[in-house]
């Protein structure tokens, strides 16, 4: 058996190096997602790292923040750079505007505006993840699977793929998790985030983010969006977003681990030694909702 995917693991504040159960998360990983430029100085140097950065590319604070982030990929080079795809305003508090609402052509811009002081920090893979949509606004456009996909194409970028802001996206517009997941470009996957989020069962709730361990209910996700991954010849990243317990977190990258096994396909590379990225055409889906 094989890896339809490879085992990411992202470096938590719970992660202390006297914690038998942080090595042995560590050592269960094939990667690393770090979040901060200055991360633990005990994490083994021969496991390959991507970094993930919690500002959207349209954001101001991107440029006002930036400094520290560019001293790290200058020096550690990984092999990924992520950050969130979006909003729709240049200042938020939370998922509230504090500035005017932007239209795709604005988006575009100031996306395009950071992704250029991005590259003068770092030339390797971007990937761009999913937001969970809120009605505030803040999301107009850029939780539209047709807008994503239009976004990643022409900043040739990958889909970090959240599978609980898909499920909240879907929620909070009216449609099924599965239904806006087959919208989405999984052909431009290139990591996938797995959690629990919080999904209403009454009418006109809204859907939050919650970021528990994954039940059965997750775990189909990922099969549904591994299955599309694999067709198009993808390896992606898969990691689990959980930050409360070790114990709890070892236990579901263990059944993750089993999740992504596969019968072993010889041209499948075993060893993560490079991205698989999305290839740079796609054939682009129907409009939304029709």
């Amino acid at each position: 058996m094989t890896r339809a995917a490879f085992l990411g693991l992202p470096v938590s504040h719970l992660f202390d190096r006297s914690n038998p159960t942080t090595n042995e998360l560590i050592r269960m990983a094939d990667v690393l997602e770090v979040k901060n430029p200055d991360p633990p100085s005990f994490l083994p140097p021969e496991i390959p790292r991507v970094f993930h950065w919690g500002y959207g590319v349209v954001e101001d604070d991107f440029k006002d923040q930036f400094p520290p982030v560019k001293a790290h990929l200058e020096a550690t080079r990984p092999a990924l750079f992520s950050c969130d795809l979006g909003p729709s305003a240049r200042r938020h508090e939370g998922v509230m505007p504090l500035s005017p609402i932007l239209g795709a052509k604005a988006i575009r811009e100031r996306a395009k505006s950071n992704m250029k002081l991005l590259r003068t920090a770092y030339d390797g893979p971007v990937g761009l993840e999913n937001y969970n949509f809120y009605p505030t606004g803040l999301y107009n456009l850029v939780c539209d699977p047709d807008f994503i996909a239009e976004f990643l194409e022409k900043f040739n970028a990958g889909l970090v793929l959240d599978l609980a802001h898909a499920a909240i996206s879907a929620v909070n517009m009216g449609f099924d998790p599965f239904y806006y997941l087959e919208r989405l470009p999984l052909e431009k996957v290139v990591e996938i985030h797995v959690s629990r989020p919080y999904l209403p069962a009454e009418p006109r709730r809204l859907g939050v983010d919650t970021h528990e361990y994954p039940e059965e209910r997750e775990w189909a996700w990922l099969s549904f969006v591994l299955e599309r991954t694999r067709r198009a010849g993808l390896k992606p990243i898969v990691l689990i977003e959980y930050y409360k317990d070790l114990e709890i977190l070892k236990e579901s990258m263990l059944r993750l681990a089993r999740e992504l096994e596969v019968p072993e396909e010889p041209a499948q590379a075993q060893n993560f030694t490079r991205l698989h990225m999305p290839p740079s055409r796609y054939a682009a889906p129907k409009r939304f909702g029709a």
